[in-house]
């Protein structure tokens, strides 16, 4: 049986017990009182942890009003088991292997004087999340899946040592097909190859997939694996990166996955519109270190060999990078604020593309102060929802009034899906990465970004993003104040329960 058919029948499982539940308590006080006196612990318990404000809220509301149901999945979905030091044990392995991947910093040291405000950037990355900023790269934004994977097809097929792939989602199809039958054949030349995928996000992968790779010698791992016979609350922790690394030389991340809807091929979505980057040179070095990290914590295979440790600068010394990873195993959401960190920096322009725009209070007061200060803030959102998330797309309306009232311009993409996750800043500083802009990113998710610092890739994103208000709808306040009040209330409650997607 597939895992999704077990979430399938747990969560009708669960609306079972839900009323089975409510006859007994209309029956029987004393079911009544323990049931209820359960939801009212579980609240409080709740209040008193600690999870953001929004957070709390929205979880309370649950157990309270939802007896039971709100309680069981509050415990497998709800509580931080990160709390109780589930990834502690890979502190001082990353620790380790940041030591061997140090470098040089002298030439970094000067670059940095030409940055202005944007050193205080620079400098929190580095003191909080170890992170150093990175000369000798060379970049290319990789606009929608087919660019993306000849660009990837033709990089893969020059690899002479190593392969590493790291993805969210591996779905099966023509394009899974025809990457992994260049897997197979760099495998057969001696060239080393390990793909890592989510356990969450490949729920479909045919067990017959996975030994097709594992019989072509191709090593392979699976990132959090889900039991769902213990109900393990990791469920909730995904890994969202999507990293391939090539030789060290070569590497790409960014919003785009593996499966056919990624280069127009699914009737539902037709045209996907989304953002990748390539990068070569000493960037590509900081990708793998990412993935050696989760590559050891799944495998607990350490792969600090020469190979996967070496530089291979590109001459540039113009522009900058900064590569970070952030997660469930971290104290501080180092990428949200980072974010936050940008849009206080902006001068001139904010430019955001984010599939889900469900922000915590912070990041609207930043964007609206930004807005109100004469800073042109523009957020780019599908025009269609994702396939099985209209609540998620009802929850990203809910916040757009909001952003209106404060003079934020807010773009819907034509009529179609947008997966693209940029931020751009004035003309000197972007980020690209796999970070969507809500909750689940920011504090669930496995995640990474690269900044870029006065890079000609800048340019692109911005005149991509320009293209993309051509053929996109400007949200009008007037207009959008006209909306029903189903419509409305249906926001007002997406809203609420909004940390929770």
């Amino acid at each position: 049986m597939k895992r999704s058919q077990v979430l399938i029948i747990l969560f009708l499982f669960l609306v079972m017990l839900l009323f089975n539940v409510n006859k007994y308590i209309s029956s029987s006080v004393v079911v009544y009182l323990f049931v209820n006196g359960i939801s009212i612990l579980t609240a409080f318990a709740i209040m008193f942890g600690n999870k953001k404000i929004e957070s709390k809220i929205a979880w309370a509301i649950l157990v309270l009003f939802v007896p039971i149901v709100g309680v069981l999945f509050y415990i497998i979905l709800g509580i931080e088991y990160n709390r109780f030091k589930k990834f502690d044990p890979k502190i001082d392995v990353d620790k380790v292997i940041s030591r061997v991947l140090q470098e040089d910093v002298e030439d970094t040291r000067k670059f940095e004087e030409k940055l202005g405000d944007w050193k205080k950037l620079v400098h929190y990355i580095e003191n909080v999340g170890d992170f150093p900023l990175h000369l000798n790269t060379q970049s290319k934004i990789l606009t929608n899946g087919p660019e993306k994977f000849e660009c990837l097809k033709e990089e893969l097929k020059k690899a002479k040592q190593f392969i590493h792939l790291e993805y969210f989602i591996l779905k099966e199809g023509d394009l899974l097909n025809e990457i992994t039958d260049i897997l197979m054949a760099k495998a057969k030349e001696g060239v080393k190859v390990k793909v890592l995928y989510d356990d969450f996000g490949c729920v479909d992968l045919s067990h017959h997939y996975l030994q097709q790779l594992h019989q072509a010698g191709i090593k392979i791992a699976c990132f959090n694996k889900i039991d769902f016979r213990l109900f393990r609350p990791s469920i909730n922790y995904r890994n969202h990166r999507k990293i391939v690394v090539i030789d060290n030389k070569i590497a790409f991340t960014g919003g785009i996955n593996i499966g056919d809807e990624y280069i127009h091929k699914d009737t539902y979505y037709g045209f996907w519109r989304d953002t990748h980057i390539m990068v070569k040179g000493n960037a590509a070095r900081e990708l793998n270190a990412i993935f050696i990290k989760d590559w050891y914590h799944t495998t607990s295979e350490l792969l600090l060999d020469p190979e996967y440790t070496e530089y291979h600068p590109v001459k540039n010394k113009h522009s900058a990078y900064q590569i970070l990873s952030d997660g469930p195993d971290t104290k501080i959401e180092l990428i949200k604020d980072c974010f936050f960190k940008m849009i206080m920096l902006a001068k001139k322009r904010i430019w955001l593309a984010t599939p889900y725009l469900i922000p915590n209070s912070e990041l609207i007061m930043a964007l609206r102060v930004a807005a109100m200060s004469g800073i042109d803030v523009r957020i780019l959102v599908p025009g269609k929802h994702d396939k099985g998330k209209k609540m998620v797309y009802r929850a990203t309306e809910a916040y757009f009034s909001e952003l209106l009232d404060a003079g934020v311009k807010i773009y819907t993409y034509s009529d179609l899906f947008m997966h693209s996750k940029v931020l751009i800043i004035d003309d000197e500083v972007a980020s690209i990465g796999t970070v969507n802009f809500d909750y689940r990113s920011f504090g669930l998710h496995f995640e990474d970004t690269i900044i870029l610092y006065e890079d000609p890739s800048i340019q692109k994103l911005i005149k991509d993003f320009e293209n993309d208000l051509l053929v996109s709808k400007c949200i009008v306040l007037e207009e959008w104040k006209k909306r029903n009040k189903v419509q409305k209330m249906v926001e007002s409650l997406m809203r609420i329960f909004s940390p929770l997607l």
